[in-house]
């Protein structure tokens, strides 16, 4: 029997399957039948006060850990590093990048935190420029 092409959808605009639930500059496509689109979204307040939350999170279950197990101080040091630069995730994302990287491989030596760890990776990188 033989395969019949379809016909591609008919893109209703632009941003045709586009959908953006963070921060996204330049051009994407979203199919090859569609447009290129640019965009470029500000970041939210909710977006950094989860980023924020998370870090206070795990920066308490280290704090309780502290003298327990020798990791702690340098994943505490690595917290104290990146929350300052929350504010303006995208001045130098390749640091902060790597400063999340290390902190989750810290964190992958303490009992107990490294889910949190993970958390703080996953709401930090939300903030940050796509690659």
């Amino acid at each position: 029997m033989p395969l019949r092409s379809q016909p591609d959808p008919v893109p209703n605009g632009v941003n045709f399957g586009i959908i953006n639930t963070g921060r996204m500059t330049g051009p994407a496509q979203a199919a090859p039948f569609s447009q290129n689109a640019a965009q470029t979204n500000n970041l939210t307040n909710e977006a950094v006060d989860r980023a924020r939350e998370s870090i206070d999170e795990l920066r308490q279950r280290l704090e309780e850990l502290r003298n327990q197990h020798p990791g702690v101080d340098g994943a505490l040091r690595d917290l104290d590093m990146i929350a300052p630069r929350l504010d303006e995730p995208d001045r130098d994302p390749g640091a902060l990048r790597y400063m999340i990287e290390s902190l989750v491989e810290r964190c992958g030596g303490i009992p107990g935190v490294l889910a949190a760890a993970q958390l703080v990776q996953s709401t930090v990188t939300a903030l940050l420029p796509g690659s």
